[in-house]
């Protein structure tokens, strides 16, 4: 199964200024990611990429 490509403008869009708004206010009050956080989300993104890359076409089309 494969999820349709993201499209940011379309989401900002649905969620409107006043969400958006918010969301970028908790995203500057965050605390940083520690390194082990860091590490796990590049981690999980490299082999997401991996499996992306052998995975046939047809399969993602899907």
């Amino acid at each position: 199964m494969s999820a349709p490509e993201f499209d940011r403008q379309a989401a900002e869009r649905r969620l409107g200024p006043a969400v958006l708004a918010d969301i970028r206010r908790l995203v500057d009050e965050a605390p940083p990611l520690s390194t082990e956080q860091l590490e796990n989300l590049r981690s999980m993104f490299a082999s997401a990429r991996a499996a992306a890359a052998v995975q046939p076409t047809s399969a993602r089309a899907a």
